[in-house]
């Protein structure tokens, strides 16, 4: 079942770190959770509906649609990089965690990533503050 989103594979490749040639149906089942973690609270109940039922009727108002690509979307597509990156840069088979997914693939170092979880996070948590003050600033357009 393909869950709804206010984002699709075109906004979060232009708004994430991710590679423009990533296959992006391992990412879809982190993007929920993203939006579930994220922006959800940030946006409130309300006015997060709001955007689903726009963005799954393709009929986004003007407001909104400023609202998703000057502030959302980037604060979204962090997000989603964040809350996949174990499981992208990790492969689960039978003869356990390593990088990547070749048979030739090395063992996953914990300081590698821990790295890279603290760099997205703090990305994350920065664009986090711009998007809560840019809903502040235009708080009259929005719920």
């Amino acid at each position: 079942m393909i869950q709804i989103t206010i984002i699709n594979d075109k906004w979060l490749k232009e708004f994430s770190p991710i590679p423009l040639n990533y296959n992006m149906k391992e990412l879809h089942n982190y993007v929920k959770l993203a939006e579930t973690i994220w922006i959800e609270p940030i946006l409130g109940q309300d006015f997060y509906e709001e955007l689903l039922d726009q963005v799954s009727d393709n009929d986004l108002s003007e407001e909104n649609s400023t609202a998703l690509v000057e502030a959302i979307y980037p604060y979204l597509g962090f997000a989603v990089a964040l809350e996949a990156l174990p499981m992208t840069w990790a492969h689960i088979s039978e003869v356990g965690v390593t990088k990547g997914k070749s048979d030739n693939s090395d063992s996953l170092d914990q300081k590698e990533m821990t790295y890279v979880s603290q760099h997205l996070r703090a990305q994350v948590e920065a664009r986090k503050d711009y998007c809560k003050r840019w809903l502040c600033e235009r708080q009259e357009h929005y719920p």
